[in-house]
């Protein structure tokens, strides 16, 4: 009898251990994250756009064709636009951008800036730390948005700084937003009481005169003053 009950207490431990096993291997298999992308973008033949990433500072020679699925083709646009004012337009183009890489084609979900300066991945940009989860900025006149995960720091024209509330964007920058093609909007309050709303739309964002696009287009509201710019990082 005593045996009949261990085995059978046995069974039930095999069962839940093959039950845990399934399930970690479903999650391996379907909870795939998007990664940071950074590296040189070409157009192959019918038009397909093919990536070669950074190793360090070397670039890899293996092609990686491009399935764009990022938000209004955001990517390919921001690829054109660069390529129309860049001037050495027939060289690969840097892209920063979100995704997933397999062995043979990389998936683009979110597109965040193409800069036509950058040469080789010896000389890539590092004027953005790693950290920061939302950045978005615009001249004339000019204005920055900070968010780093622990502070979120509002620059405006006239020498004016806010801190503002971490918890209204704590949202940007997520494999979620990363996917979404439908405008966000970050509302909330400075310290002193004055009302902000950030309006970020995914769609390609340029000033038609740098070498640089950008993902997103930003309008940006404080009280009844309305600045108008662009994200890199959202």
């Amino acid at each position: 009898m005593i045996n009949i009950k261990a085995k059978r207490r046995a069974d039930r431990r095999k069962g839940v251990r093959r039950a845990f096993a399934f399930c970690v291997f479903a999650l391996i298999a379907t909870g795939s994250v998007a990664a940071d992308l950074r590296g040189f973008v070409s157009e192959g033949g019918a038009g397909v756009l093919q990536f070669q990433p950074c190793n360090g500072a070397v670039m890899s020679q293996q092609l990686f064709p491009i399935d764009d699925k990022t938000p209004n083709g955001s990517l390919r646009a921001g690829v054109g636009a660069v390529r129309q004012i860049m001037l050495h337009r027939y060289r690969p183009l840097y892209v920063e951008m979100r995704g997933e890489r397999g062995k043979t084609n990389v998936t683009a979900s979110q597109f965040q800036r193409a800069v036509g300066t950058v040469e080789s991945c010896k000389s890539l940009p590092r004027d953005i730390p790693a950290n920061v989860r939302l950045l978005a900025a615009g001249e004339g006149p000019s204005w920055r948005l900070v968010f780093n995960g622990s502070t979120a720091v509002l620059d405006l024209p006239d020498k004016v700084t806010m801190n503002l509330p971490v918890t209204t964007f704590k949202a940007a920058s997520t494999d979620q937003t990363a996917k979404e093609a439908l405008p966000r909007v970050y509302e909330t309050q400075s310290a002193d009481g004055k009302s902000v709303r950030v309006e970020l739309n995914p769609q390609m964002c340029t000033d038609g005169r740098s070498e640089t696009a950008y993902g997103a287009r930003v309008t940006l509201r404080v009280e009844k003053r309305v600045l108008q710019g662009c994200a890199v990082r959202f």
